[in-house]
């Protein structure tokens, strides 16, 4: 037992420190989420592709986001502190007009740095294209003040009309194209709207001349027109560079998680063929501990038959011993198939696979109350292949059938045809349960696929059976009628050149 230890040991799941347990969509998200939303976020399973490149998109314009939104903080306290020390140098109304909307904005700055994000870190659509918006119209709202109450020339002239261009040099970094054209036209149409209502009120005058409007208190025409039309410059190129960002992030994204399916799906090949692996010893193990315990039962079995008199205890200990060798030849074949080796063939009749399989499965049909039904005219349908492996193929697929049928209370049938067609022969098995669950179907054949629960399924049994069936030369299908599950296997007649089996 020593052997079955070691390959059980061999078999055993790898520490959480092997690179097998390595997700890339978990080390590309690190990279692209905040880090408050990496504590809450769970992405065990990768999303779809395009799923997650949205989400990485989102990603990104959160990080460039949460950078503008503490810039702006920043800004906002120091223009605060800024209006608090030339408080006493400033009119009472200009005092007022710089709480009413430098206070509002402090708290604005203050709600999206600690609460704008939502819990997986990203920031809302609605906020990420209101909040330019809002900047632009409290810029706004600063000239119309100083300009309404007494100091247009400071309202027009002082710098602060270069806020506007900093919002949209912060566009392309954070937000779409479409966002970032609706910010640019706001702010073209608000500081052309602030200009005509200071113009309208009389605060200021229109002059011709740029030049002799310089050295007074009023704006010139051909200056503001400048203003608006570099402030549509301005917005026409953020708009196109955030289009031209968005796509190549879009693009760089896109490989990154092609590359991420790649190094994921090569690390589930290395998973499942370092289980081959352990397999390939754990069966060798096996088949060496316990051949010799089968084959002294069969020995057994013979030697008790030929005493017994009575002729159904004979034919009982009979199936013992054939079912001792059959077991013993499964595990045989397990072991050649780990090594890689040869299967012998020979002509075999599927009509006596299906006999010999529904007797040695007798004891569990009678136990499950599943009930055989085959044709009463089957015709000599004959393969070139090994009997006790197709014999397996057959007991694997009733069995699967049976335990398909265990928790329902309508009549459990397993139907059971053999068909020849031109240079092929058909074995299909039905059952009357509830047929395969969406989707499993096309993946039953797959290595490790298991639709039982936990415990009651290794996902191996009808890989196996595939492989059998492709060794003989034939294919294996798996449909869902509506009215049960129904296996269909192909082979090819006797005498067909690909009828060869070889493991």
């Amino acid at each position: 037992m020593v052997f079955l230890q070691s390959a059980l040991t061999a078999a055993a799941p790898r520490e959480s420190g092997s690179g097998f347990n390595w997700n890339p969509f978990r080390s590309r998200l690190d990279h692209a989420l905040p880090t408050r939303a990496r504590i809450v976020t769970d992405v065990s399973s990768p999303r779809s592709g395009e799923e997650e490149l949205a989400f990485l998109l989102g990603a990104e314009r959160a990080r460039a986001e949460t950078l503008v939104n503490l810039l702006r903080l920043v800004i906002v306290v120091v223009l605060a502190v800024a209006a608090l020390a030339y408080s006493l140098a400033l009119p009472r109304p200009l005092r007022e007009a710089n709480a009413a909307v430098l206070a509002p904005m402090l708290v604005w700055s203050i709600v999206q740095v600690s609460f704008g994000r939502r819990p997986d870190g990203i920031y809302p659509q609605w906020l990420s294209a209101v909040a330019p918006i809002v900047d632009a119209t409290a810029v706004t709202a600063i000239i119309l003040c100083y300009g309404l109450l007494g100091s247009p020339a400071v309202a027009l002239k002082a710098p602060i009309t270069l806020v506007y261009f900093a919002i949209l040099a912060a566009r392309p970094i954070m937000g779409s194209a479409r966002s970032t054209g609706i910010t640019a036209a706001c702010i073209a149409g608000e500081y052309a709207a602030a200009v005509a209502i200071l113009a309208h009120s009389g605060q200021v005058t229109l002059w011709v001349d740029p030049i002799t409007a310089a050295g007074s208190a009023n704006i010139a025409i051909l200056d503001e027109v400048m203003k608006v039309v570099l402030l549509v410059a301005a917005g026409v190129v953020a708009t196109h560079v955030s289009a031209w960002h968005e796509r190549v992030l879009r693009r760089a994204l896109a490989a990154q998680i092609a590359r991420n399916t790649d190094e994921r799906e090569l690390s589930i090949r290395l998973q499942e063929a370092d289980k081959l692996a352990a397999l390939g010893t754990l069966a060798a193990c096996v088949a060496h501990e316990v051949n010799s315990p089968l084959t002294a039962i069969a020995l057994s079995a013979e030697l008790l038959g030929r005493d017994l008199t009575n002729p159904a205890d004979r034919d009982e200990a009979t199936a013992i011993a054939n079912d001792a060798r059959r077991t013993a030849t499964a595990l045989h074949d397990l072991l050649a198939f780990a090594r890689k080796g040869q299967t012998d063939a020979a002509p075999v009749l599927l009509d006596d696979i299906v006999t010999r399989s529904t007797g040695t499965l007798r004891s569990l049909l009678r136990e499950r109350h599943v009930s055989v039904e085959r044709a009463a005219d089957v015709p000599a349908v004959s393969v070139n292949g090994d009997a006790g492996a197709l014999e397996r193929v057959l007991i694997n697929l009733m069995i699967n059938a049976t335990q398909a049928m265990e928790s329902q209370t309508s009549p459990r049938i397993i139907r059971v045809t053999v068909t020849a067609n031109h240079d092929t022969a058909t074995l299909a098995v039905q059952d009357t349960g509830p047929g395969f669950a969406p989707g499993a179907a096309e993946r039953v054949f797959e290595r490790f696929f298991t639709t039982k629960p936990a415990g009651k399924g290794t996902g191996l049994g009808l890989w196996m059976v595939a492989d059998i069936v492709a060794r003989h030369g034939g294919t294996i299908a798996a449909v869902d009628t509506g009215a049960g599950a129904r296996f269909v296997v192909t082979l090819p007649l006797l005498g067909d050149a690909n009828g060869a089996v070889a493991a």
